[in-house]
């Protein structure tokens, strides 16, 4: 339904100011562009994550009232937006306030300033932070807080069982004919769900698929399907939770369907690396976050944490589906702090019954065609106790990940690139800051404290897909 207040909230980004939406600059990201139908947009859906609200005046506030207003103003050339929805963590701390659930409050009214829920329906799957003690056996008892206060105009959409909905948070929305799928775990370390919550994936994704096997089925839950995205390898590096930043337990139900299309948060992964979609038995998209960014946990120069950087609040970012009316499916990746949109949009075709619609974005196949960056400037600058390494950015189809500045002992009798290690530098480039690749840095440089001697500086760097680029070396003493 498009209302007329809808439309005239569209002329206005209130107190934002008006968003100038960028166009596509790279083909190679977009291969099945040319499948979608854009003069014809049938529906429109925001996709939005960790939202992370703790107040009602804070900056989490302000961000996700600014991913509203920056959704349903770039939804409105193409007809409106017709839905939002959330892929957990929509607060912080649910009963943040003495118990008071205060922040789902929050929630309801920041969402309700933009949109009404009755006519911009609004659909949510848990995420750890929307509950007391994360995912436990007490999720859903713990989950009924937001039933009770978002109110019954929230669950409009829900055509399946309440039973399941009620006692596991296993709802079955339908918003413009696409239907939509929300699956809470019940633990963490590692994230698992009952198995009445994956008969009951397995049996609904079974019947919607079978009467329209031509149409996508989109499934929220809020946890990482292990070994897809961008970011759904974390587990595998990070020393604190073994098995608490994805799943493993319904990959065996969803490769059985390559109409789902799986959407997790939870990690907050940039969406500018292309590995932020994948496709194998089934699609699988990352939402980033509308908070703050997290990345690998990759020792990278800059850190404030394990998996965040000192800059993560520059950052908001979110999703804007758009289905045409062949069931083509567009996907614009949005950039809420910078008010714009990030590289070209994925495109992937109506499922086929041949399975080639999953072809277009197989990370396999990405990875083959990739061609590995290439370095060529390189200069160190010594001074006491410390050596200055400059070096341009690398040259690469998409863009450098990170660069690796290595410094080995050198000296008389030393062959060139086989001194010992002193230490290596992790530099992870800015392609997470900007939404463009042609917005990146040009130049960088890194002080890297030294005692006096002889040394080798030695320049790497690596992309998205992990191929290594040639190497760079230069001598330095360093007094």
């Amino acid at each position: 339904m498009k209302s007329i207040h809808r439309l005239l909230g569209c002329l206005s980004a209130l107190t934002l100011g008006t968003a100038v939406w960028s166009t596509a600059v790279s083909a190679k990201d977009n291969p099945g562009r040319k499948a979608f139908h854009e003069k014809k947009i049938v529906l429109n859906l925001a996709v939005l994550s960790d939202t992370h609200v703790d107040g009602y005046n804070t900056v989490p506030a302000y961000k996700l009232r600014s991913a509203l207003i920056q959704s349903r103003d770039f939804a409105a050339p193409y007809g409106g937006l017709d839905g939002v929805l959330l892929v957990g963590d929509l607060v912080d701390s649910p009963a943040w306030d003495a118990r008071k659930y205060t922040q789902i409050d929050d929630w309801k009214r920041l969402y309700e300033s933009v949109f009404d829920p009755v006519e911009m329906p609004m659909v949510y799957t848990v995420g750890n932070h929307d509950v007391w003690r994360e995912w436990t056996t007490n999720t859903y008892r713990e989950a009924k807080q937001f039933t009770r206060r978002l109110g019954p105009d929230y669950y409009r959409t829900d055509v399946g069982d309440p039973v399941m909905r009620d006692s596991l948070e296993c709802r079955h929305c339908v918003i413009g004919g696409v239907h939509i799928l929300c699956i809470t775990p019940d633990g963490r370390d590692p994230v698992v769900y009952p198995e009445a919550s994956i008969r009951w994936l397995d049996e609904t994704l079974a019947q919607l698929t079978a009467a329209h096997p031509d149409q996508y089925v989109l499934v929220l839950t809020h946890a990482m399907i292990y070994g897809t995205i961008y970011g759904s390898y974390l587990d595998d590096t990070y020393p604190k939770h073994s098995g608490y930043w994805s799943t493993k337990v319904l990959t065996d139900v969803l490769k059985k369907y390559p109409q789902a299309v799986v959407f997790g948060g939870h990690l907050h992964f940039p969406l500018n690396d292309p590995r932020s979609i994948w496709q194998g038995n089934f699609t699988v998209m990352g939402t980033a976050s509308v908070r703050y960014m997290a990345i690998d946990n990759g020792g990278y120069e800059n850190m404030a944490g394990l998996t965040i950087m000192r800059d993560k609040d520059e950052f908001s970012q979110g999703l804007l589906l758009q289905f045409d009316n062949k069931g083509n499916l567009r996907i614009q990746r949005m950039d809420f702090y910078n008010q714009t949109t990030i590289g070209e949009p994925w495109v992937i075709r109506h499922p086929a019954g041949d399975g080639s619609h999953l072809g277009t974005y197989s990370h396999v196949a990405r990875a083959a065609a990739n061609r590995a960056p290439v370095l060529d400037v390189l200069e160190a600058e010594s001074g006491p106790g410390k050596v200055t390494v400059r070096w341009t950015s690398g040259k690469d189809d998409a863009f450098v990940h990170t660069y690796f500045v290595t410094v080995r002992r050198s000296g008389a009798g030393i062959p060139v690139g086989t001194g010992e290690p002193v230490c290596t530098k992790k530099v992870l480039s800015d392609f997470y800051h900007v939404p463009q690749t042609a917005l990146m840095k040009k130049n960088w440089s890194l002080d890297i404290p030294l005692a006096p001697g002889d040394y080798e500086i030695e320049l790497n760097a690596r992309d998205s897909w992990d191929a290594g680029s040639n190497t760079l070396r230069t001598q330095v003493h360093i007094p």
